[in-house]
């Protein structure tokens, strides 16, 4: 079949010309809405579970940032002292159970006070039997859910 030719008939004489022109004008197809009615179907509810999803995760509930209030309080009024101060008010180790927090219902804290030490190269900084000049102070909160909140400083004793 060497050199098989199609005939190509003009644009005037095409049976389907009248088909083409008419279609433009009547918009979509009944098989055209449904297909579209079916993809939207199962990609809307895709996109409404991804959107609270990702509105759910970066929105700060409340109860956390309240713990989160709570612990740092707690933290500052620990440290508003100098080093000695805080030594002989929490002596070290000093670890506390969970309590309920004053006026804040459902809430809990407790905090640890110990020595710590650091060595080698990099630091490595581990807890400490005997007293050094620097202690670890950590918070902790528990909201009414069961998240917990957990802020930590280290304070150094100055010389002088």
């Amino acid at each position: 079949m060497k050199g098989f030719h199609i005939p190509i008939l003009p644009k005037a004489l095409c049976p389907y010309r009248w088909i083409s022109n008419n279609r433009q004008k009547r918009g979509f197809t009944l098989i055209e809405l449904i297909i579209f009615i079916v993809i939207a179907g199962l990609f809307v509810p895709l996109a409404y579970i991804a959107f609270t999803t990702a509105l759910k995760s970066g929105t700060t509930p409340e109860s956390i940032t309240r713990a989160r209030f709570l612990a740092e309080q707690k933290l500052e009024e620990i440290t508003k002292d100098d080093f000695d101060t805080i030594v002989t008010t929490y002596p070290p180790p000093t670890s506390t159970s969970y309590a309920s927090i004053p006026n804040n219902s459902g809430y809990q804290w407790k905090w640890t006070v110990g020595y710590i030490t650091y060595s080698g190269t990099p630091p490595v900084i581990s807890d400490s039997a005997s007293p050094t000049n620097y202690l670890k102070i950590i918070v902790y909160v528990r909201e009414p859910s069961g998240y917990e909140y957990v802020v930590h400083t280290i304070i150094t004793k100055r010389p002088g």
